[in-house]
């Protein structure tokens, strides 16, 4: 895949996306082995910190401090199986982004896929390196503990780890852990972000050959039959392009339905216990490791709303070009048809989960207020 080959490298490294190239039953195999490692360390990572909340914990505090990271785990089991499940579809969307109507044909739509395929690259490089700084504070907080002989992460686990090896081994996996569930954190947002901005490409591409079929019906002879043909002919296909692109904005959106949906009820109660917990206990560790995890979890469900409100935008904007075409040029065929493009742009392209979520910079806004209102309520405690 030559798009997002990036953010599907992040799911191969996790164990979540098998390299298309890997066909034998043998690869296959050594591959499906990783899968499985890759679950089974997000569920002991799970289980371990929710036992610590079940019999460790026994003032609200300690739960508090302990549940943004058993919470945020809970998103990572929709994350893996929205792309175990789901591959074929996304290497069916893939591939629709890379054939025809969607492929840029000329050098004006190729440099417009180019700059849309640079800004996917830049900001999955930029998230990589926030992950990989929120990561290593992590890291470094749980050596801290490991140093004290104490499990990371407040984590409880049903065996005994008086011996030192049982004790290095519990707690190297759960750092190992920590990391893969970042991985698989930074694969996920970063494709989301990419497809829909693979969109946002598409609706710049169809934009630019509807306003270059407008310029070629005024510089061109009026009414030979051949030209009346291909102007009929393109102007059908940019039709169906449009159609194509609001399809693919439906599969996005079903595919990450229930990752958008969880992700962002999540996100309130990880930001109002992490902001609870940093105000009351702000100490060395906190700094190292609650500040840049809170920061991250800003920038991580920004991440959702910006990359839904740019495929809106986006989607509004067609009808605009529409509408600066010189009508006088076409038949009334060709209006209708413009007509229907215009019509539809003005009914907005959304991305959501049920009727309580919609992405946009209005709901992120949205999400500060009610991560803050929770924050004052546990203040009252």
């Amino acid at each position: 895949m030559r798009i997002l080959s990036l953010n599907f490298l992040l799911y191969t490294i996790t164990g979540l996306w098998r390299p298309m190239k890997w066909t034998s039953n043998c690869s296959k195999l050594v591959y499906s082995l990783c899968t499985v490692i890759t679950i089974y360390l997000t569920v002991y990572m799970q289980m371990t910190l929710f036992l610590h909340i079940v019999f460790v914990s026994e003032t609200l505090e300690e739960v508090i401090a302990i549940s943004p990271l058993c919470i945020s785990t809970i998103t990572i089991f929709f994350k893996i199986f929205a792309v175990i499940i789901n591959r074929d579809q996304l290497i069916n969307l893939i591939e629709t982004f890379e054939s025809k109507p969607c492929k840029a044909c000329n050098k004006d739509e190729i440099d417009v896929q180019m700059k849309f395929d640079r800004s996917i690259r830049s900001y999955t490089i930029y998230y990589i390196l926030l992950c990989t700084f929120s990561c290593s504070g992590a890291v470094a907080a749980g050596i801290f503990d490991i140093l004290e002989r104490r499990l990371p992460y407040n984590a409880y686990v049903p065996w005994d780890c008086t011996s030192l090896l049982a004790f290095l081994i519990s707690s190297l996996t759960l750092i190992i852990c920590l990391i893969v569930v970042t991985t698989i954190n930074a694969a996920t947002e970063t494709t989301i972000l990419g497809l829909c901005l693979q969109t946002c490409a598409q609706f710049e591409i169809l934009k630019h050959r509807l306003a270059s079929m407008a310029k070629r019906e005024v510089l061109s002879p009026k009414s030979p039959l051949n030209n009346t043909f291909r102007k009929t002919c393109t102007l059908s296909e940019n039709v169906s392009h449009h159609l194509c692109i609001i399809r693919l904005v439906q599969e996005i959106n079903y595919l990450y339905r229930h990752v958008i949906f969880v992700q962002f009820f999540v996100s309130i109660l990880v930001l109002c216990s992490t902001v609870y917990h940093v105000s009351s206990h702000l100490t060395v560790k906190t700094l190292t490791t609650l500040i840049v995890f809170l920061f991250s979890m800003f920038v991580q469900i920004f991440i959702y709303c910006i990359a839904g409100d740019q495929v809106t935008t986006k989607s509004f904007g067609l009808s605009e070009v529409v509408y600066n075409i010189d009508w006088t040029f076409m038949t009334i065929s060709e209006r209708k048809d413009l007509l229907m493009i215009m019509k539809r742009s003005t009914k907005p392209v959304k991305l959501t989960s049920s009727f309580l979520v919609t992405l946009s910079l209005e709901s992120y806004g949205n999400l500060l207020k009610a991560t803050f209102s929770a924050f004052n309520l546990l203040q009252q405690f």
